[in-house]
């Protein structure tokens, strides 16, 4: 009972008692009890046991409100305003009663990961409300896609949880992240339009053998998904495999801060060659991290891991003073050195720190670089999903400082932002489509729309991963002339390049000699020195 009943009842109880002993005592003190004085005494009685029934009532009521003010406090506690399911805390307590449940009767257990992809830039582009709404349908879709035994949990943000239980083999586990993506192919009807909206998900599965608690089986699903995001697989199942991965990026991640103070990091320089000419058109700056236990580790190996502990931008802005410097060194050792740029990889941590612009002056400023020598790499993704700071990349690009989108067509952006992005002078077509581009299926037409989208908004192409002549002769063939790849050279340490033959100029007319720049040995056409990536 709360404090406003107790004090309704205690005031009505005592109220109507006092009331009838006031009247009792007068009719004792100044009446003979007749008739007529009993009735009176009665009706005094009677004051008590109203006053006393009425305080009752109060309290029946009062703790009728209570009870419901009990239960939806404890509703919401365990679940989600915004879409009705269970939250973080809800979770918990069900997913360790479900495991405990799939133990006893020997059942198999999935715990499904979702984020949603893209889930900012329509958040960001179109309004929270449009963030809310988009939300609550997918709340929706999910409750659909599964089964009514099933656990559908909001975890935070964009990211939700599916708890699939009573299932006979893990298989079954699989087909339920299959369905749930199968109910994300149809569109989202969303502020008057359509949006397609897809998901990662990250599947863990265990059974009545398996030791994991609530808490690891949702560490696992969650790593899962960051692979199934990574490599946009749709979904991926965590197995021991991706264990061992874990160990090795906790040990990568630990021996993160002790490589800056080491310095342990290098950087490697690759080609980017024009055909036509036969002559470095730039080189592309590439981090490597040497290791004092295991050897040169390539990017792929620690910067998602650098990137998810903060360290990226630490990372960017090394690689960013140490290539300038040494495109600058370059100039001083060759006069064609200083028609050679110098191309870098912008981390999201850079281009969303505030003072970014300030960072490029300052390092152009210390290393003597010319503006118009640099040229920044942003990757598709990045540049969508911060749509608000093209305005600093317009300022970047006014100190004569050339922009381009790094692994163009492998992003999650439509072709809607490419007229957003005036500020960019190049794109790069990822190794993917290079890769299969002679075989059949899309990659050729990807290639060659990107191409068109390209010459239609006066923007320059550099094809990446170009690895065998055939792949050269097919893209020269479509009007690229600016490439990069094993076929030419490998990424190399500054010591390697040789100034004075890498940047000679080739006098020779192009169609006399087999492709190939002039400054090193040639090989089926291309360098093949420093091959040490």
């Amino acid at each position: 009972m709360n404090e406003n009943a107790s004090k309704s009842f205690l005031f009505s109880f005592f109220g109507g008692l006092l009331i009838g002993s006031i009247a009792a005592i007068f009719l004792k003190m100044f009446f003979s009890l007749s008739t007529t004085a009993f009735m009176y005494l009665m009706i005094s009685v009677g004051f008590t046991l109203v006053g006393s029934l009425a305080g009752l009532l109060i309290w029946i009521n009062s703790t009728k409100d209570d009870h419901q003010s009990i239960e939806k406090a404890q509703h919401d506690a365990t679940h989600d305003s915004l879409t009705g399911l269970l939250n973080r805390a809800g979770l918990l307590d069900e997913l360790e009663f479900s495991i405990q449940e799939a133990r006893e009767n020997e059942m198999a257990l999935g715990v499904l990961f979702l984020d949603l992809n893209r889930f900012k830039v329509i958040n960001d582009s179109m309004g929270h409300d449009a963030g809310d709404e988009l939300l609550c349908i997918v709340a929706e879709r999910l409750k659909k896609a599964v089964r009514s035994t099933d656990v559908v949990a909001r975890f935070g943000g964009d990211e939700f949880i599916v708890v699939s239980r009573g299932l006979l083999s893990k298989k079954s586990v699989v087909s339920v992240a299959t369905q749930i993506l199968k109910s994300f192919a149809e569109p989202v009807s969303l502020a008057g339009g359509k949006q397609i909206v897809s998901t990662s998900i990250g599947v863990a599965i265990t059974d009545h053998h398996d030791t994991r608690d609530a808490q690891e089986l949702l560490r696992d699903a969650d790593s899962a998904m960051f692979e199934a995001k990574r490599n946009k697989t749709g979904h991926a199942v965590f197995d021991d495999s991706q264990r061992q991965k874990n160990i090795k990026r906790l040990e990568i991640e630990q021996d993160l801060t002790a490589a800056f103070e080491k310095d342990e990091f290098v950087v490697f320089y690759q080609p980017i060659i024009d055909v036509m000419t036969r002559d470095i058109y730039a080189f592309e700056a590439l981090v490597r991290w040497n290791h004092p236990t295991q050897g040169l580790l390539m990017p792929g190996e620690f910067l998602g891991v650098a990137e998810e502990v903060g360290m990226m931008g630490k990372i960017g802005d090394l690689v960013l003073r140490e290539a300038c410097a040494q495109a600058s060194i370059w100039n001083h050792l060759s006069a064609s050195a200083r028609n050679v740029k110098m191309s870098i990889n912008v981390a999201e941590q850079q281009l969303t720190n505030p003072d970014f612009l300030e960072d490029i002056v300052s390092v152009l400023s210390w290393s003597g670089l010319h503006a118009d020598q640099l040229i920044l790499e942003i990757t598709e993704d990045v540049m969508v999903e911060h749509l608000d700071g093209l305005d600093a990349l317009r300022r970047i690009k006014s100190l004569g400082v050339s922009l381009a989108i790094d692994d163009f067509g492998t992003g999650q952006s439509s072709l809607s932002y490419i007229k957003e992005f005036d500020m960019v002078s190049t794109l790069k077509i990822d190794q993917t489509f290079v890769r299969d581009m002679n075989s059949e299926g899309a990659d050729r037409a990807i290639i060659e729309a990107t191409i068109a989208m390209a010459r239609a908004l006066d923007m320059s192409i550099v094809a990446e991963g170009v690895e065998h002549k055939e792949q050269l002769e097919a893209l020269r063939q479509l009007g690229v002339h600016k490439m990069q790849g094993y076929f030419f050279n490998r990424p190399v340490a500054a010591e390697v390049v040789d100034p004075q033959r890498w940047f000679g100029r080739n006098q020779e007319e192009p169609q006399e000699r087999s492709i190939g720049f002039k400054p090193v040995e040639v090989s089926h056409g291309y360098a093949q020195r420093g091959d040490a990536s």
